[in-house]
């Protein structure tokens, strides 16, 4: 039983001085955030913003049907895997508990516009132009 409980103790200040070598390099804990930071403001999402993107990739798809406008194969792959994972039964939370379960496809869904959300602002600016 000796051996159990036989371990050197030391005292608490002992390894004080391997901390203390160079107080001038301290480390400051303090948080410091640049200057652009400092007065940004959380944006909150616009649902007007949401439904004007669903009407331009709706406009986008039928421009793409019928050969006037090439979609770029990026916003092809993400379209494509975005209405797979809405249509699967296979959720991360199932689609049949109220509000949780469409919460991950909304989020999909922002996910899949905030990747082609240049491909849209191309397409728009195509489309004013023509």
């Amino acid at each position: 039983m000796d051996k159990i409980y036989n371990f050197r103790r030391k005292k608490v200040g002992s390894n004080l001085d391997q901390f203390n070598e160079n107080p001038d390099k301290a480390s400051d804990t303090s948080t410091v955030f640049p200057e652009e930071l400092r007065g940004a403001r959380h944006r909150q999402a616009d649902p007007r913003k949401i439904w004007y993107y669903l009407e331009l990739l709706f406009s986008m798809l039928v421009a793409t049907f019928n050969g006037k406008y090439p979609v770029p194969k990026k916003t092809a792959l993400v379209i494509t895997l975005a209405l797979l994972y809405l249509v699967s039964p296979i959720d991360i939370s199932p689609d049949f508990l109220p509000l949780i379960g469409f919460a991950d496809d909304i989020a999909v869904l922002a996910f899949a516009f905030s990747l082609i959300k240049e491909d849209l602002e191309k397409y728009r600016a195509w489309k004013t132009s023509y």
